[in-house]
């Protein structure tokens, strides 16, 4: 399913004559950067309960992606690249559970500082991105091939 930015952008990049193969490469470098979102909050999601091991240790940090805008001279596009995974430096959640293996001297256990419903989201959205890149390459892909059937 298309998002209605991503058919604006495909139209008025054929408007201006920008090639299909340059709206293809756009798709497929568009799926690569989501590609890495979807598995950061996929591997977030499966930490999300992953205490220490020792008695007040650090648990499972968060990890988050920032990213960088950058002009690509081969594709003549600005595209979104990931600057580097860190982790996210905001507390932990604790919860009070006096005989839990990880739980400190006051009885209470760092767990990972995740929010399921925001990882959930964020793979959801990069799927989605994901499936509108495919999209547009489909579309391209199509129209790159009725304009070989009608020079033959």
């Amino acid at each position: 399913m298309l998002v209605i930015s991503q058919i604006f952008w495909f139209s008025s990049a054929l408007a201006k004559g920008d090639s299909l193969k340059q709206a293809v490469e756009i798709s497929a470098h568009g799926n690569i950067f989501q590609a890495e979102r979807f598995k950061v909050a996929a591997e977030n999601l499966a930490n999300k309960d992953s205490t220490s091991s020792t008695p007040g240790g650090i648990p499972y940090r968060r990890k988050v992606i920032f990213a960088t805008n950058a002009y690509n001279k081969d594709i003549k596009a600005n595209l979104l690249y990931v600057k580097k995974v860190d982790v996210d430096k905001s507390e932990f959640i604790l919860r009070y559970d006096p005989n839990h293996p990880a739980a400190n001297a006051d009885g209470y256990v760092k767990y990972p500082n995740i929010i399921a419903e925001i990882e959930r989201a964020d793979a959801q959205e990069a799927q989605r991105s994901i499936e509108a890149n495919l999209g547009v390459i489909e579309i391209s892909n199509s129209l790159i091939q009725k304009t070989i059937e009608a020079i033959k």
